[in-house]
């Protein structure tokens, strides 16, 4: 039960430090490897809730990462599309 509370936890922390640097590449464009870092961390993130299913956190982490995947994946789309215009 207290193994569980602590992936619980840990995939909860990872999930926000993946979102900021995120969120840092997103806004910044500068720092390129927080790109990678964000999506390792995310992708962590969701793993650990696999096996913390049952924790509050682990939910919340299971649940947010394909919201902000999708998230992602459209923004990219959408400045494809801007960028790549005649």
């Amino acid at each position: 039960m207290r193994s569980k509370r602590r992936l619980g936890l840990l995939s909860f922390i990872s999930l926000i430090v993946g979102l900021i640097f995120l969120c840092l590449f997103i806004f910044q464009g500068k720092f390129f490897i927080t790109m990678p870092l964000g999506l390792i961390l995310l992708i962590l993130s969701f793993v650990l809730s696999l096996f913390s299913r049952k924790d509050k956190f682990g939910r919340v982490s299971l649940y947010a990462f394909p919201i902000i995947l999708v998230i992602y994946l459209l923004f990219f789309i959408v400045m494809f599309l801007f960028w790549n215009t005649p």
